[in-house]
């Protein structure tokens, strides 16, 4: 499916469910094929398997939507509290980014998070403001990361504490 990106196209949030999983999994695929840092928690904790975790977690789609096509451009998510996201290039510098962690920080305060976490890479400067807009904090030192594609990255731990009095 392609969009004509000389007309309008609207988006929405859904949370991920099955009936759009072969939808989402093609999205990954894309994604991964855009860039080498989509898998960045994989490299940065090793190939170990994760901690089951207690703490509520959610993915969202970004779906655009243009006459009778629909499909996923966009993957949000907080799970062990940290937030990850990731959208299609075609699609970036629109606002969308503000948009999902928007939506994921409204998310973290219903169910009662306390803090929220990210890595973000040091010289992706358009994530690292959108990061700071929100109220995230840089902690710690960078850390380097080689990547699978052997390019070497800085990384940047990023925390926001929430709001939550009451909300539990």
């Amino acid at each position: 499916m392609t969009f004509d990106l000389t007309k309008p196209i609207t988006f929405e949030l859904e949370e991920a469910s099955l009936a759009r999983a072969e939808e989402w999994q093609y999205l990954i695929q894309v994604l991964m094929s855009e860039t080498d840092t989509f898998l960045v928690a994989s490299t940065r904790d090793g190939d170990v398997i994760p901690e089951v975790s207690d703490e509520p977690a959610i993915t969202l789609l970004l779906i655009a939507e243009q006459g009778t096509v629909s499909q996923p451009v966009g993957i949000a998510s907080i799970e062990n509290g940290e937030l990850g996201m990731a959208i299609l290039k075609q699609f970036q510098g629109a606002g969308l980014g503000t948009n999902l962690v928007s939506a994921l920080l409204d998310w973290a305060g219903v169910v009662g998070l306390e803090t929220v976490w990210l890595d973000v890479q040091t010289d992706n400067s358009v994530a690292k403001h959108i990061y700071e807009k929100f109220g995230f904090k840089e902690i710690g030192e960078e850390v380097i990361l080689t990547l699978p594609s052997s390019r070497v990255t800085a990384l940047q731990r990023m925390v926001k504490q929430l709001n939550n009095q009451g909300e539990k």
